[in-house]
């Protein structure tokens, strides 16, 4: 296929998925799908549905984050595992923040440990867990490790994996 007809044929893919040709997701949307072959799209989105998500869900998540889709088979697998299995997180809610999928594990494991000590210590209130996942380095260690430090002195070894926590999910 000529890349003219290829980009009619994304274009087209994209307008249907619902995404708005001036929103400022059309043109990820466009280069997150252009970037990949037909058949690794179909790869990316039989891995969504090996995890129990629907056509709808997935292309719901592809709408707030289209680069999700960009990830790796495995990195969706895993990603997906740590999540539901780890986090316990439900899936609309993993839906809701497809940006999940584009942090490393080496990212959310220590921060997640971090959240259920202090869900423990209900320290915790009123929070949307997978913003905190995902948010930047310095407003996490800051808002929810050096700000707790008084109460749990080791929370910063735990953050940096030197001390298990030992508390099953709690959130």
């Amino acid at each position: 296929m000529q890349k003219v007809d290829r980009m009619i044929q994304v274009v087209k893919m994209v307008k249907e998925l619902g995404i708005e040709p001036k929103s400022g997701m059309f043109v990820r949307a466009l280069k997150i799908r252009c970037s990949m072959s037909d058949s690794n799209w179909k790869k990316k989105i039989n891995v969504m549905k090996s995890l129990g998500w629907s056509e709808k869900e997935i292309f719901t998540a592809f709408k707030k984050e289209p680069k999700y889709l960009g990830c790796s088979e495995e990195k969706l697998r895993d990603v997906a595992d740590f999540c539901f299995n780890t986090a316990k997180l439900d899936p609309e809610t993993v839906i809701s923040y497809p940006t999940l999928f584009m942090s490393a594990l080496d990212k959310l494991r220590p921060r997640y440990k971090v959240l259920e000590v202090l869900k423990v210590k209900s320290l915790l209130k009123n929070i949307k867990i997978p913003r905190m996942l995902v948010g930047g380095e310095r407003e996490f260690v800051e808002k929810y490790v050096v700000k707790h430090l008084n109460e749990i002195p080791n929370l910063m070894d735990i953050y940096r994996g030197n001390v298990t926590t030992g508390t099953k999910s709690v959130l």
